[in-house]
């Protein structure tokens, strides 16, 4: 029987605000395909599945509807529960696959997985809850073998964000061979593409004269219907999702999901969706959550001019993150307006609106903030949702009742870690 893999949450999920507010972890990206789809390197025929925080199950299943979530139908075979922040997989295949027995995959105190074999599920329904696995875990976890594995896990934001050009190499020769050139991308003469072999164009792409493809440093993938024009100069590796426009500019090393408009210079970066970045300015070593809107000159710092490690907030907590290059981590639907600065390491929360022309010096800029700096009036949360309407709109998106409420909750300070897996 094919091996059920059931994707969860444990309780590092709220490392990886602002990105994880309205999402899981496994949902984010490092290369081109979300995180919970590496799985399928290592489990080729496993079926997926979804469990997650109660608070943000609605909406996820709304967004992946052929995904089930926070329902597990195990069939006979194994039900193998992978821990959401898995970043590198290690000797796990190796070690679940030689297992005999229900067992846990321990990295350090965490654990990357648990194991459930039928010596351990057979009195769960075969349509179950997580609730009910969490709960025969509970019953048996003293007669249950832990092992540990060479598997790793993000910890936090910025880890994500080191991978990407990794992951793109990684996900890029996966791809591939079922992502051929396709005959009706249109390259207009006076463009110009460099490494031809590395570069794949999807069905519906316009590269229009002075355009630059250069996949000399990593390969280039360009998803259907996007449009690269004058002075648009991509550097690989890397990543530009469907629908999405490249105007005159450099993107480097960086991974832009769908329906984003691009322009200035972005540097080994992740564009979620949505994103509109349109004009001039500078972002590098940031992840940029879904409908964020730059204004013009919007410019962030990666980097210290002492060159030390770049320090972080987490929760109110300065972390090390041991890196010299770390940008901004911006929650869904936050505006900048122009000429605004970003400090390096800088986490800002969801439908923030900064302007002023000014340096957001902040470390944590707390959600539905207001203003150009400490302290920030609070966003009206009937009139940011307004707002995160009319920016959907405009690309012909409907913002739905669910994300709505799940903004509403976060206004109010709920968050609700029920649903988290306890292994």
């Amino acid at each position: 029987m094919p091996l059920k893999i059931c994707f969860y949450e444990d309780a590092g999920f709220s490392r990886f605000f602002p990105l994880a507010y309205l999402r899981p972890v496994y949902v984010l990206r490092a290369g081109i395909v979300p995180l919970y789809k590496r799985a399928k390197r290592y489990f080729k025929d496993a079926d997926i599945c979804f469990t997650a925080r109660e608070q943000v199950a609605p909406l996820l299943a709304e967004r992946y509807r052929d995904i089930p979530v926070n329902i597990i139908k195990k069939a006979d075979g194994d039900v193998l529960f992978l821990n959401g922040r898995i970043r590198d997989y290690g000797d796990l295949p190796e070690l679940v696959a030689k297992a005999t027995a229900s067992t846990g995959f321990r990295v350090g105190d965490d654990l990357a997985g648990m194991l459930f074999r039928p010596d351990l599920h057979r009195s769960i329904p075969t349509v179950a809850t997580p609730r009910e696995y969490q709960e025969v875990f509970n019953t048996e976890v003293s007669s249950i073998p832990f092992v540990g594995t060479t598997a790793t896990l993000y910890d936090y934001c910025w880890h994500i964000m080191a991978d990407i050009e990794k992951e793109i190499i990684s996900d890029f020769a996966l791809l591939k061979a079922r992502l051929p050139d396709s005959s009706k991308a249109q390259v207009h003469d006076g463009a110009f593409m460099v490494n031809r072999g590395d570069i794949v164009l999807g069905y519906g792409v316009e590269v229009l004269p002075g355009a630059v493809l250069d996949a000399c440093k990593g390969p280039i993938c360009i998803a259907d219907y996007c449009r690269l024009e004058p002075h648009a100069a991509v550097f690989g590796p890397a990543y530009i999702g469907p629908n999405s426009v490249v105007v005159a500019g450099k993107i480097t090393a960086s991974s832009i999901g769908h329906t984003c408009r691009v322009g200035g210079e972005v540097e080994e970066s992740i564009f979620h969706s949505y994103v509109n970045k349109y004009h001039a300015g500078f972002i590098g070593h940031s992840y940029v959550g879904p409908w964020v809107n730059f204004g013009a000159m919007t410019t962030n710092s990666d980097l210290k001019n002492n060159y030390s490690t770049i320090r972080s907030s987490v929760g109110g907590e300065m972390i090390d993150t041991g890196s010299i290059k770390v940008g901004s981590f911006i929650g869904d639907h936050t505006k900048t307006g122009i000429g605004t600065l970003l400090n390096t390491g800088i986490n800002i929360g969801v439908s923030c609106n900064l302007y002023g022309g000014t340096l957001i010096a902040d470390k944590e800029v707390p959600s539905f903030s207001w203003g150009s700096g400490s302290p920030y009036d609070r966003y009206d949360i009937e009139k940011a949702i307004d707002t995160a309407k009319k920016s959907a709109a405009r690309r012909n998106h409907n913002l739905s009742e669910r994300e709505g409420d799940l903004l509403r909750q976060l206004f109010e300070g709920r968050i609700d870690p029920a649903g988290i897996m306890e292994f």
